[in-house]
């Protein structure tokens, strides 16, 4: 049985990235480095000397400034439902981290997780709205619009992609390791400074705006879902998240006694063989929803994934939704 304690492996980040820690030489050294390259790219950007293209529909990003999973794929699960509530049709585009291919492709029912990515296939099975990806936004979204009528586009992620033209910007922070040590990298999480201009349109923590809250177990190789309460005792855990450990406790939280657990690199390619490496089957493996779309192929029936709901206050997204709205209007208007 494979158990990894240590501390990358548990948050997604090296340990002198966190919060009151400093990092070495080595990496503060890199970091001024890399700050003058993003800098530099910043400002061919606001000077017109790399183009940004600007869409005919309303452009809605939902990133982080850190590196690591912050909770932006299950706000965007509880977004576009807003936004759909609306009347408008919606599309969503992404880079599609992970994935073995690199053509820009619709996601659809014949897709996996090596062509299209975990969270783009995750968005499209839960969602139902059309889904494109690719390392290049820009030419995604055209894909999209030329493909698809929407009234309105979500990018999943692409903070630094200033190519694509955004018209709000909403940043998606993990409350409990909010900025860490506040460097940039490699010396610390952020992609940039904390208070780089443009800041966002609007800036939600996970676990004080929004929060994750189960509902039930789904079985990965049936797809039936249990109540909660139906699966307790032992399990063995495995999470390829930006944070696995705040699953592991989410999973003990539930009353389960985790007598083993396995946290993969966040996008992880999966095989069966490297999970029945520390799987044994002789008690019940749980994972999160973005791990199961990464197993469909090979899932055993002893294999749970914990589904969530997003809990967040509606009222927080009027600005946003007020602001696509004259968006609407002003793009009618100019034709």
């Amino acid at each position: 049985m494979v158990i990894k304690t240590d501390s990358t492996a548990a948050t997604g980040w090296p340990v002198f990235w966190h919060k009151g820690k400093q990092p070495p030489w080595w990496a503060r050294l890199l970091e001024g480095l890399y700050c003058v390259v993003i800098a530099v790219k910043r400002l061919a950007y606001r000077l017109g000397w790399a183009k940004t293209t600007h869409l005919p529909v309303p452009v809605i990003l939902v990133g982080n400034r850190v590196v690591g999973g912050t909770g932006k794929t299950p706000l965007l699960l509880a977004l576009v439902p807003i936004l759909q509530a609306q009347g408008w049709r919606v599309g969503i585009v992404s880079r599609g981290y992970g994935r073995s291919d690199i053509k820009i492709r619709a996601v659809d029912a014949d897709s996996t997780s090596e062509l299209v990515g975990d969270e783009p296939l995750l968005l499209w099975q839960a969602l139902q709205v059309p889904v494109w990806v690719g390392g290049n936004r820009v030419a995604a979204a055209q894909a999209l619009l030329g493909n698809q009528t929407v009234d309105v586009i979500v990018s999943d992620d692409g903070w630094q992609h200033w190519a694509l033209g955004r018209d709000y910007v909403i940043e998606v922070v993990d409350a409990s390791k909010a900025y860490g040590n506040c460097h940039c990298l490699p010396a610390g999480p952020l992609r940039e400074a904390q208070n780089a201009l443009p800041l966002p349109d609007l800036t939600l923590y996970n676990g004080r705006e929004f929060s994750l809250t189960p509902v039930a177990w789904q079985n990965v190789f049936s797809q039936q879902r249990i109540a909660l309460s139906e699966l307790s005792g032992e399990v063995v855990a495995m999470a390829g998240i930006g944070h696995p450990q705040r699953f592991f406790d989410t999973l003990e939280h539930l009353g389960l006694q985790l007598k083993g657990k396995q946290a993969w690199a966040d996008h992880q390619s999966l095989t069966l063989a490297m999970i029945q490496a520390f799987d044994e089957g002789k008690m019940p493996l749980v994972m999160t929803m973005k791990d199961a779309v990464r197993c469909q192929g090979f899932a055993q029936p002893h294999w749970w994934a914990l589904v969530v709901e997003t809990d967040l206050d509606a009222s927080l997204l009027h600005p946003m939704l007020e602001r696509i709205t004259q968006l609407m209007s002003e793009k009618e208007s100019n034709g």
